[in-house]
């Protein structure tokens, strides 16, 4: 069970929330077009979906190590270079992503201490904007459990 939790986690969300989005803006265009009306919660539905759908396939991206490399001259050099390269990429992105978690950590705490309701849906952003923070947070975790593996294997071949 485990195990198809940590395969398709990011997966199943990405795809609920792509399906919001289309749903969302489909149901916009039905009711202009047909209806020649508007619901001001599909606009911010479809935002928001994409919002979490682009992190979550970050994350994924991360866990299954697809993020845009140059590796076409990292894959030239001997194995410690390679290793070192790859390894203090890995060490600036480690660094931005918990940047990034502190940052918006702070920004989050801000909205604790302020009343913002989103106008179409009616919710408070504190709440939306806490997703924010918790998604890098996966995707540190999912940098950790790829050096994890990395390590199970004796650190053969690169981390991938």
């Amino acid at each position: 069970m485990l195990a198809k939790l940590d395969r398709y986690f990011e997966e199943v969300l990405c795809t609920i929330f792509l399906c919001v989005v289309v749903g969302s803006v489909l149901m916009q265009v039905i009711m202009r077009f047909v209806f020649h009306s508007a619901a001001a919660w599909a606009e911010e539905t479809a935002v928001y979906g994409m919002i979490f759908a682009v992190y979550l396939g970050a994350t994924m991206a991360t866990r299954e190590r697809a993020h845009i490399r140059i590796s076409l001259l990292v894959s030239r050099l001997p194995r410690k270079p390679q290793v070192g390269c790859i390894v203090l990429a890995d060490a600036l992105w480690t660094a931005f992503v918990v940047f990034m978690i502190v940052q918006t950590t702070k920004y989050t705490n801000l909205l604790f201490s302020v009343t913002f309701q989103t106008p179409g849906l009616g919710i408070e952003q504190r709440w939306i904007q806490m997703f924010i923070p918790i998604l890098f947070g996966l995707m540190l975790f999912r940098i950790a459990q790829v050096y994890w593996r990395w390590s199970r294997e004796n650190f053969k071949g690169l981390p991938l």
